[in-house]
């Protein structure tokens, strides 16, 4: 598969059903699918003669997933026939991966490897007078795909020949039929490659080598953030981190902005949404998502989970946090001050001690929907407050509209709208501002 091409890998795969202890190998999709199915009508039937009524009803038995639904046995099939796809996917990914030995594996945590994203009701193609709707996706990118090779071409002028991509509300036309293709994936969201080791997935091999070059050892990270001092393997990969510091999103709920849609999502559930679906068996506990739950249930293992490898060391833990703490602390010695205040430059071991120095001692705070200060490593290796955040222009002006219509003027609203001295507008205040960023965030390098 070609970096950003639509190419299928002619390479045999080797797809392996994971439902519970099954070991059955396949090359073909027709032929996991059709396998897959046998365990879903299996499980159907053993539901129907127990009479099962409780909320695992529908539970997907793939290893590490965990997924149940409370509908329907179609949102069941329509989650594990996912799974097949995402099985296709890890194995181009491997592929990728083998044809690139320049490469380093990915060092994450395989935990996630079978981790998928919620699904909508079912998939629906959206080309003229089709509509066609699919349970397994992919039957319905294999069908999306066929209209763009059978799509026919049209004249645009006397000479140029385009063909129109007809999906609903759309206008766009392409020169090749290699590009429609490519465009009818931006419609259906459709992946082409997985990494194989923690399960993320990516719209092309690109970006797949990109998640790889982000892990590489930071002596070959040259390009830094000037904002977060983040460090990046390529300039490519610092510009496109650098637009994830452009907030284009408002919530309706608070004062916080934010850089994509996902991300306003998340936090709307985590900030504004009191639903925790993820319950303990063991106990009374529930949070709002996978990660969190797994945390929690580290701590009912009789077993410590987590183990110092430092040598003669027999420091254990149940959270991989405190054992890093513990070998910063005990075993490099990082105990020097790293946090300083900006205002009056006295230092802190703990970034939570110098939020409360600057809530208490400079009283400052943050709008509503902020849930915590975030601090900025400068040239001189300290940790200070991070005074700026960045809007794209279109932003600012709704803002400045909002602002304008609670009676707020604009002097106002340019200093005060993220973190504030008290609703101080002197030295020290003016310097924190809303609206640093005069720079539209199209008009970052592409």
């Amino acid at each position: 598969m070609a970096g950003k091409g639509v190419k299928r890998s002619s390479c045999l795969l080797l797809l392996q059903c994971e439902w519970d202890s099954c070991s059955y190998v396949c090359s073909r999709m027709e032929e996991l699918c059709s396998h897959v199915s046998d365990h879903l009508r299996v499980q159907q039937l053993a539901n129907g003669e127990e009479h099962v009524t409780c909320e695992d009803e529908f539970c997907c038995l793939w290893q590490d997933c965990g997924f149940f639904s409370l509908d329907s046995p179609a949102e069941l099939a329509r989650h594990v026939y996912f799974h097949c796809y995402h099985t296709k996917l890890k194995q181009m990914g491997l592929q990728a991966l083998q044809n690139q030995p320049d490469l380093s594996p990915c060092q994450l945590d395989t935990q996630s490897r079978n981790m998928i994203p919620e699904l909508q009701d079912c998939f629906v193609c959206m080309w003229e007078q089709c509509e066609a709707s699919f349970d397994n996706a992919e039957w319905y990118y294999r069908h999306v795909d066929a209209h763009g090779l059978s799509a026919e071409y049209e004249m645009a002028g006397k000479e140029n020949r385009v063909l129109m991509c007809t999906w609903k509300d759309c206008d766009c036309s392409c020169k090749s039929r290699c590009k429609l293709r490519e465009h009818l994936r931006s419609h259906t969201q459709e992946k082409v490659v997985s990494c194989p080791n923690c399960g993320g997935m990516f719209s092309n091999n690109t970006k797949f080598y990109d998640h790889l070059r982000r892990q590489t050892s930071l002596d070959q990270h040259r390009f830094q953030c000037t904002h977060c001092s983040k460090r990046f393997a390529t300039e490519r990969l610092l510009r496109d981190h650098m637009r994830n510091h452009v907030n284009h999103y408002k919530c309706p709920l608070c004062d916080m902005t934010c850089p994509l849609p996902s991300t306003l999502r998340t936090h709307i559930r985590f900030r504004h949404s009191d639903e925790r679906p993820f319950k303990c068996e063991h106990c009374d506990y529930s949070c709002k998502n996978l990660v969190d739950l797994r945390k929690h249930l580290d701590t009912h293992s009789k077993l410590p989970a987590y183990c110092c490898e430092y040598e003669d060391c027999s420091f254990t833990a149940r959270s991989l946090c405190s054992v890093k703490a513990h070998y910063r602390k005990v075993h490099e010695g990082d105990s020097a001050p790293r946090y300083k205040c900006h205002v009056c430059e006295k230092c802190f071991t703990r970034g939570n001690n110098l939020t409360v120095h600057l809530r208490k001692k400079h009283q400052f705070k943050w709008p509503s929907g902020h849930p915590r200060f975030r601090y900025k490593e400068h040239d001189d290796g300290f940790l200070r407050l991070q005074l700026v955040r960045y809007e794209s222009v279109e932003l600012t002006e709704q803002l400045m509209k909002e602002r304008e219509k609670q009676g707020a003027t604009l002097d106002e609203a340019s200093t005060c709208l993220v973190l504030n001295q008290g609703g101080s507008t002197g030295a020290e205040g003016t310097d924190i501002e809303r609206t640093g960023l005069q720079k539209d965030y199209r008009y970052l390098p592409q």
